[in-house]
């Protein structure tokens, strides 16, 4: 079996800060897992007693609980200390395989598997442990791969819905792709962005009956005179923050006759909704109207480019499991998930600068709710969305949808 590429710098050690073990979301158990808890005698720790241990999965999964919740969105079984009761008592075998995963994050290309981290965990975010090479071991024993051969490198790469290029120009792209996100070249991380964009369109002409298309000219503007599927592109991101998270993982025929609604709702960027990720209501218009400097911190933007080089290295959207400008509309969308949740922690706080400490707790949310879960694409409306997502034109102008504006653009809105 070929051995997973670990990406290389990538840095984890736990922490014991208890961030992925106290979040609003679904921990899944295995029926065995489960079983082995309802065996066991839990009597040393009295605030399990009399507790229901899990609940019949959300999204109707066979074979696999839902953990049940403590205090808040705590894990039932984190206990006072910071430390996992099933691991104390039963050991670490007999943990759920996402918590014994986490925060390892394993992809799949179309010539090896990868393995990087996910960045809602505060000690990725901040570097911290060894690196992978030296977790070898413990990263395979817990982290699943398939067994499935490759396509290997004859493959043609989907550019676009319609159109492909060769392997050899998409690993030469996404390398490139590497080097302009690279801290020792200049740029925010919307110029790193468009240069991106620019340079992706330049594979167009190499395609038989390709012409690339034109590069909108994109001023700064208000969020709501954005091209609508940009606007819709952008809700259907940020939608799972708008429902409960039993609700999330499956879009059942009824809920259907709900979600349009909400998403164009969504889209026109006003109004209130109630956020679970930031845990209280967020009225839009005040977010977008909210003046920030129009400049990340340096620190949160040398985080924010450290993340989407992860990304893209480990290639889990971008000419995988989307075509390759669909992928990369994808990411812009997160980043503008990212820049609106800090926009609304910034206005909850009064702030005037997305600084390092509000992006990163914009990023915790949006990597462990938003950008590894099941997409909305992947769901429901699937030519619409996916259609907008090859857009190049449109990924142009997705770009700054969420960008910091000057107060005198949001006061001429």
């Amino acid at each position: 079996m070929q051995l997973p590429l670990l990406e290389d710098n990538a840095r984890f050690s736990c922490g014991s800060c208890t961030a992925c073990c106290n979040q609003p979301w679904r921990t899944m158990i295995e029926a065995d897992r489960a079983a082995a808890l309802d065996r066991h005698d839990w009597s040393r720790h009295p605030a399990l007693m009399g507790r229901r241990f899990y609940q019949p999965a959300a999204d109707g999964r066979e074979g696999y609980f839902d953990l049940a919740k403590g205090e808040g969105t705590k894990c039932l079984f984190l206990d006072t200390d910071g430390l996992c009761i099933i691991h104390k008592e039963l050991g670490p075998d007999a943990k759920p395989k996402m918590c014994r995963q986490f925060p390892y994050l394993p992809s799949r290309t179309w010539t090896d598997d990868r393995i990087s981290l996910n960045f809602g965990c505060p000690s990725v975010q901040k570097a911290k442990g060894d690196i992978l090479a030296a977790q070898r071991e413990d990263i395979l024993a817990v982290t699943p791969l398939s067994t499935r051969p490759h396509k290997g490198i004859g493959v043609r790469v989907p550019l676009t819905g319609t159109s492909t290029i060769s392997h050899e120009q998409y690993e030469s792209a996404l390398n490139e792709v590497l080097r302009i996100f690279g801290d020792d070249r200049p740029g925010d991380v919307w110029s790193r962005f468009e240069t991106l964009l620019c340079r992706i369109l330049e594979l167009f002409p190499a395609i038989a009956g390709q012409a690339a298309p034109d590069i909108p000219s994109v001023t700064g503007q208000p969020p709501q005179k954005s091209p609508m599927p940009a606007r819709l592109l952008f809700a259907a991101t940020l939608y799972p923050d708008t429902i409960s998270a039993d609700k999330t993982g499956r879009v059942g025929f009824f809920k259907r006759f709900t979600l349009l609604p909400r998403l164009m709702s969504l889209a026109q960027l006003r109004g209130v909704y109630a956020s679970r990720l930031l845990a209280r209501n967020i009225a839009i218009d005040r977010v977008v109207a909210h003046p920030v400097a129009g400049e990340l911190e340096p620190a949160a933007t040398r985080l924010l480019l450290r993340y989407f080089r992860s990304r893209f290295w480990l290639r889990n959207l971008v000419g995988t499991r989307l075509p390759v400008i669909a992928g990369i509309h994808q990411h812009i969308h997160d980043f503008n998930a990212i820049l609106f949740l800090a926009r609304a922690e910034a206005e909850h706080q009064g702030a005037d600068v997305l600084s390092e400490g509000i992006v990163r707790k914009a990023l915790t949310c949006v990597e462990f709710h938003l950008a590894n879960q099941s997409r909305l694409y992947e769901q429901t409306l699937k030519g619409y969305l996916r259609g907008h997502l090859c857009d190049a034109r449109l990924a142009f102008q997705s770009l700054r949808l969420m960008a910091p504006q000057p107060a005198e653009a949001n006061l001429s809105a």
